[in-house]
């Protein structure tokens, strides 16, 4: 917990667009990034932000309140409609056998260390993972007997990679005293009065809004919220494309 003179410094640097550690509302701390960690994963990302370090590994077969968050979050942000498409991702791109076999995706979360915005690093790293991922082809052979499963030869050799293009970020848009501000440090966190989860694409388009905590926002706050994250999510996006596709065409 934050003392009183703590919290009035806080929100005084941030009323003067000033943090603690010489950043301004809108910059993120560094970001380190790798890819492909895990070779029992179908796709893999480490992801930094600042102090804070995430794993993330995406597998593909046919606990707490923090993972239950960001379960739902990456729920509502990546949700299409019956027809699999409209969505974050492409599921029918997982289709095997229309109506009766598809491939399942299984994202697993790792915080090793904590100090703010987990949420976020979280979706960035997700994001990466998926990026890394590769779905292999399947050939399915008919039975004799058209009451019998078909046969199915899994093509390791001639896999697919997901095409993340639509994949949303979660971005966390907070109100610290009068100044709104992205990536808060643990610290800062405890300043806060109010925080907004927007989940954005590369496009600046709303995917999923959801408040963080029991405090009210104010209606014309919550839009400078969207408006902020709108701006700022395709700016972060535009980077981490542009490295996993440098990353991407160095590997092959």
């Amino acid at each position: 917990m934050c003392s009183h003179e703590e919290l009035v410094y806080t929100r005084e640097g941030f009323q003067l667009d000033v943090r603690g550690d010489g950043r301004n509302t809108e910059e993120l701390r560094s970001i380190v990034l790798e890819t492909g960690q895990l070779v029992q994963a179908s796709g893999s990302a480490r992801l930094k932000l600042g102090a804070t370090d995430v794993l993330v590994a995406v597998k593909g077969r046919g606990g707490d309140e923090l993972g239950a968050e960001f379960a739902k979050g990456l729920e509502r942000s990546m949700y299409a409609g019956l027809t699999g498409r409209g969505g974050g991702l492409d599921l029918t791109a997982l289709c095997v056998t229309s109506g009766k076999i598809c491939w399942l995706l299984y994202v697993d979360a790792l915080v090793l260390n904590m100090d703010g915005n987990v949420s976020d690093a979280l979706s960035i790293a997700t994001r990466a993972a998926l990026s890394d991922t590769s779905i292999p082809s399947v050939e399915v052979q008919a039975a004799e007997d058209p009451n019998d499963e078909p046969e199915l030869e899994v093509l390791d050799d001639n896999a697919v990679k997901l095409d993340i293009t639509k994949v949303p970020i979660l971005l966390s848009v907070s109100q610290v005293g009068q100044a709104l501000a992205v990536d808060l440090t643990a610290e800062e966190e405890c300043c806060t009065s109010a925080a907004l989860q927007v989940a954005v694409n590369s496009k600046g388009q709303l995917c999923a809004v959801s408040q963080r905590g029991s405090a009210g926002i104010n209606p014309g706050i919550m839009q400078e919220m969207m408006s902020k994250a709108q701006r700022l999510g395709p700016e972060i996006i535009a980077v981490l494309d542009s490295f996993l596709h440098t990353r991407s065409m160095a590997l092959d």
